[in-house]
């Protein structure tokens, strides 16, 4: 869980900066006199398609450790069904 927290923290982390820095070229470009909406979008754009280092790599690693709870949560609840049913009832 740790390392799950972890990894979205950082994801969230990265895509609000990503944000900030495309609102601040926006501001730029809006203070300098520009109010043509296609190069305002142009620069939202750019900053979208350039993904922060390890980005991917954080978001497979998320995957891969919630693919790894649910069948350990499975097979923990199996193993617990097996013994409740070697379990004597009284």
């Amino acid at each position: 869980m740790f390392f799950v927290f972890t990894g979205l923290c950082y994801v969230i982390w990265s895509a609000a900066v990503s944000a900030v820095n495309s609102l601040d070229d926006v501001m730029v470009k809006m203070q300098g006199g520009t109010t043509n909406l296609q190069e305002l979008s142009d620069i939202v754009g750019s900053k979208i398609l350039t993904t922060v280092p390890y980005h991917d790599a954080v978001f497979y690693f998320i995957v891969c450790f919630w693919i790894f709870a649910i069948i350990d949560a499975y097979r923990i609840g199996k193993q617990r069904e097996f013994q409740d049913e070697e379990t004597p009832q009284l």
